[in-house]
């Protein structure tokens, strides 16, 4: 049985959903059970949702697959910065987080020579983790 739970957070919207050998099972926002419309963040709640609805353990996922591309809506992104002028604390934070994600990116790829067992194993650890 494969199953893959995917992922979109830190942004609006955040949410999450479950697929079970190629069949979309379960599906969530966040916002549904914070209350809060457009929250952003990691949408622990709706994982949970999700593989109890779905009544999948966490150990049975066999990938994770997270929503990223920072060049969306790259244009829009920099025209509102240079109207809104951050402070440098902000743009510090911003790029010390940049870092973090090519860091992790780095450390992932350099793990695709590790055994089956050993990367499905850190996959658990962490999304064991974050629930």
């Amino acid at each position: 049985m494969m199953v893959i739970l995917g992922i979109n957070a830190y942004h609006a919207n955040a949410s999450a959903c479950l697929v079970v050998d190629g069949q979309l099972v379960a599906a969530a926002e966040e916002e549904r059970f914070r209350r809060v419309k457009h929250w952003a963040g990691l949408p622990i709640e709706a994982v949970r949702y999700c593989l109890q609805k779905a009544e999948v353990k966490v150990e049975a996922i066999e990938h994770i697959a997270v929503n990223r591309n920072p060049k969306a809506n790259l244009l829009k992104k920099v025209l509102f910065a240079f109207g809104k002028r951050p402070s440098l604390g902000v743009v510090w934070d911003r790029l010390k987080k940049a870092s973090k994600v090519r860091h992790a990116q780095r450390r992932e790829a350099a793990r695709g020579g590790r055994g089956r067992q050993a990367q499905r194993a850190t996959r658990y650890a962490w999304a064991a983790r974050q629930l």
